[in-house]
């Protein structure tokens, strides 16, 4: 009995030494982050520094490790101005743990040091992943404004633009959708000069928001500007007054009807709904919107999966695509379970709807996975865009088409051309040259784009010039320098620089041929600039191809056979430009600039340089002194025209 005893209580101070252990552990590791926060506060950082590393290196792979790396590159970049190294933790943090909530932390954070220190297409990778891949964290929302915000800045207001939409239809009926887009009407009117997309869009917040108390302020904002642009001010939407909305009404009507009595409220059908949030990326989940239409019952038959996508269609039609979105994904699922084949417009609404809400990879990841199911599912979506756009609804053949770019380089071209139809029937010639560009650049044989290019370039957009060299390739002249050079400026344009290179080199080749002919010096000097320029294009598209190495050995080999041409230093600039050396790059073409003060290249170069940096005035004064000498350069009289423009 006595041997019992002693056996209890050595098992009794056994467990109490183990539980003050845990305690201690425990205790220790949630005050050691206390600990490094209260030498930050009293501004002893290598003290910070040294709790956080030893928390970092005890905790390694742990919530509680990947906290203490989150607050040491805080206290990197905010206390002790090292963005350097605190960028380096959070890289590490995301390589190491790159599904955990400390991950989105680490890429949004990330986002911010390169917004503050002006890489905004640093910033703008940084927010996407947190968009595409934390979707249902309210980082994602904070990540899409800061989007927006970097767009602004870098003076990409057309992606700015797009981009608070987005944010508008991830929140719907939110009083921040509302403020997002007044964001979007201001860039609209006063970055795009598009005021008929401001009024567009002003009304659709006076509609949608203008009987939501807390968007109070900014709906009377949007009714105060439709009234200074003199543009109608609707009213505030009736859900009834539309066909998808009375249709929604009659379906819940219908269910509250038929529910069977005693019933929970949720269906069986509806599986894990904190899943369904992570996998979806709506941050809603299916029964949350079904929730409004009562309960339904799945039959013998699933056919649940079925009734989810009825609803689905009528909240697709309505615009709401967070919602829409959400049980189109929960329905597919459902029938890929049951291994049913799903109607295919069902996965291109699906991406729409991603794409809607700015969730770009998300998009193309469901039509991937649909095409690699379905073959035909391409075909459906190309058939579905032709009955839109014969239906006049150019709008949603527009997205249609878009949806499934890039997944079949042999249709891409047909698709771009039918894209710039759409642009025709809507008025909009630069989006119709756009995306003609584009089929040409597809297939450099499009006939029917190369033809409707040079008509939309004449009648359109008043460009004469251009119009013709397109019209010599279609009537069997294009083996010329000036089409071959326009050719290969289009390729580069649209990041195809294989073919960009190929183009330049044939450009190259056909003034060599004329040069072999020609008499005179003055005529000598000209094809010998294009022909420079020709191989100057020819590095830079194997520089951005990524052969930079081969790119710098074309223009020095240059060098050796021209030395101190003009045109040297104008291909030295513009290999500067692209290692980002802007401070090189504008004394090279400064330089060029001045041995010869009648070739075009580097001016136009320069100043295009200065236009995209904001630097108005700076691409003025070089394209002035250029015309002082060349006052009959057209292509630099429209520039500066247009310069002069902005700034008055």
């Amino acid at each position: 009995m006595e041997q019992i005893m002693k056996i209890r209580k050595l098992v009794l101070v056994m467990v109490i030494v183990v539980s003050f252990a845990v305690m201690y552990g425990c205790l220790s590791t949630s005050g050691g982050l206390g600990q490094a926060e209260k030498f930050v506060a009293e501004k002893d950082y290598q003290g910070a520094v040294d709790t956080y590393n030893e928390i970092i290196q005890t905790k390694s792979g742990s919530e509680h490790g990947r906290k203490a790396q989150l607050g040491l590159a805080k206290l990197y970049i905010e206390k002790m101005d090292l963005p350097k190294q605190g960028l380096e933790i959070y890289q590490n943090l995301v390589a190491t743990a790159p599904e955990s909530q400390e991950a989105a932390e680490a890429n949004y954070k990330s986002g911010i040091c390169h917004f503050k220190a002006e890489k905004y297409e640093e910033a703008e990778k940084s927010f996407n992943i947190v968009i595409n891949k934390f979707s249902n964290l309210e980082w994602a929302n904070k990540a899409q404004l800061m989007l927006a915000k970097s767009y602004e800045k870098a003076q990409n207001f057309k992606k700015a633009a797009e981009v608070y939409d987005n944010f508008a239809n991830r929140n719907p009926k939110n009083e921040r959708a509302a403020t997002a887009l007044i964001n979007k009407a201001q860039i609209e009117r006063n970055y795009l000069k598009n005021t008929e997309e401001a009024k567009n869009t002003y009304q659709r917040v006076v509609r949608k928001y203008g009987l939501l108390e807390e968007a109070s302020d900014q709906s009377s904002e949007a009714k105060r500007e439709l009234e200074s642009l003199g543009a109608v001010v609707p009213e505030p939407d009736n859900p009834l007054a539309t066909r998808a909305g009375r249709a929604l009404q009659k379906q819940r009507d219908r269910l509250e009807r038929d529910k069977p009595r005693n019933s929970s409220g949720r269906s069986a059908a509806m599986g894990n709904v904190k899943e369904l949030l992570q996998n979806s990326g709506f941050g809603v989940s299916p029964e949350e919107v079904m929730s409004t239409f009562g309960t339904i019952q799945t039959d013998e038959q699933g056919t649940f999966y079925d009734a989810m996508l009825m609803i689905a269609n009528m909240t697709y039609q309505e615009e709401n695509y967070r919602d829409a979105g959400a049980l189109y994904f929960r329905a597919i699922n459902l029938a890929k379970a049951d291994e049913a084949k799903i109607d295919p417009y069902s996965h291109v609404r699906l991406s729409i709807c991603y794409r809607k809400l700015g969730m770009h990879s998300r998009a193309d990841e469901v039509l991937r996975q649909a095409l690699r199911r379905d073959k035909e599912v391409l075909d459906v979506i190309i058939r579905s865009g032709q009955n839109q756009y014969i239906n006049e609804e150019y709008e949603k053949a527009s997205e249609t088409y878009k949806s499934v770019l890039g997944f079949n380089r042999k249709k891409d071209p047909e698709i771009y051309w039918k894209l710039s139809l759409i642009y025709k029937k809507t008025k909009e010639p630069a989006k119709e040259m756009e995306y003609l560009e584009r089929a040409i650049v597809g297939n450099m044989e499009y006939v029917d784009a190369i033809q409707s290019l040079a008509e939309v370039l004449h009648y359109r957009m008043n460009n004469t010039e251009r119009a013709g060299l397109y019209q010599d390739l279609v009537d069997g002249k294009g083996n010329t320098y000036e089409v071959q050079r326009e050719l290969g400026d289009l390729c580069y344009k649209y990041a195809s620089y294989s073919r960009a290179k190929n183009k330049y080199r044939i450009a190259g080749r056909s003034v060599m041929r004329e040069l072999e002919k020609a008499k005179g010096e003055a005529e000598k000097r000209a094809l010998i600039g294009q022909y420079l320029e020709s191989l100057v294009h020819v590095g830079m598209s194997d520089y951005k191809f990524g052969k930079k190495e081969e790119a710098v050995k074309i223009i020095e080999g240059l060098n050796e056979d021209y030395p101190d041409h003009a045109l040297i230093d104008y291909g030295r600039g513009q290999i500067a430009l692209l290692k980002g050396d802007v401070e090189t790059a504008t004394g090279f073409l400064n330089s060029s600039i001045e041995k010869d003060p009648r070739s075009d290249a580097a001016p136009i170069v320069l100043g295009d340089y200065y236009m995209s940096v904001g630097d108005t005035n700076g691409a003025i004064a070089v394209w002035e002194s250029f015309l002082k000498n060349n006052r009959y350069h057209k292509k630099l009289r429209k520039r500066l025209n247009q310069a002069k423009k902005l700034v008055e």
